[in-house]
């Protein structure tokens, strides 16, 4: 079970992962400790702390008083995929969230010159959607993403559609982790919505220099904290 020095990290990641379901640990099992899965692996205890905070980061695990980690309660299967996300590579994300930046800025600004009634209707119920999201105290990260689809829509360029269509996978995941980092910080979730919502009301009045200002203020915003946030987790 020796581990190859190329991406450490992720490859103790992966032997953790296979461990989880060769062993069908169940929730309230603990993994062997990180001196233990350093031996196992044969790697210093570095990539190992690495991969079992991003585990825990993720909600898969939880750290215990007097160290080890405990498998958490939730849905092992989806959530071991999902966390293979966090092991992309920082400045892959970020340029993922620039080129966000730079699409959707203009897509704001063609959607207040070009939506029509129905489609402000629908990107004001997409708010009224994330609204819900919060006073229900969920993630929400669906409803944001399609509250920016809604918009990418509105301005009614096909090309600008698919090129948005195109990274959305990642792009999901990355708005799932951080809006996932911001459960409980009422202050971050309200700026969240008082950006969505400064966004839409320059559509709804036809700004189209206001609309993509307040979407460069918001997706950088996301730019900073997803990194700031990413950085912590792999950090702790």
């Amino acid at each position: 079970m020796k581990i190859e020095r190329r991406k450490v990290s992720m490859q103790v990641f992966d032997r953790i992962k296979e461990y989880i379901q060769n062993e069908d640990m169940k929730p309230g099992d603990r993994l062997p400790t990180e001196k233990q899965l350093s031996e196992m692996f044969g790697v210093s205890r570095t990539p190992v702390r690495e991969a079992l905070s991003v585990l825990e980061a993720s909600g898969l695990t939880v750290s215990k008083q007097g160290g080890g980690s405990i498998v958490q309660a939730t849905s092992l299967t989806n959530l071991i995929e999902e966390t293979q996300f966090e092991f992309i590579d920082t400045d892959e994300v970020l340029n993922l969230l620039e080129t966000r930046i730079i699409l959707e800025t203009e897509a704001a600004r063609l959607a207040a010159e070009r939506a029509t009634p129905d489609e402000k209707a629908l990107i004001k119920e997409k708010l009224d959607a994330i609204r819900s999201s919060q006073n229900d105290n969920r993630v929400g990260y669906k409803e944001d993403i399609a509250f920016h689809n809604a918009i990418v829509r509105a301005s009614h360029n096909p090309i600008l559609v698919h090129s948005v269509e195109n990274i959305t996978t990642l792009y999901e995941k990355a708005i799932r982790f951080s809006l996932k980092k911001n459960m409980g910080i009422s202050e971050k979730r309200a700026q969240v919505l008082s950006e969505h919502e400064r966004i839409y009301t320059a559509i709804r009045m036809g700004n189209g220099e206001q609309a993509r200002d307040e979407m460069q203020h918001h997706l950088s915003n996301a730019c900073k904290k997803f990194k700031h946030t990413f950085d912590q987790a792999l950090n702790s």
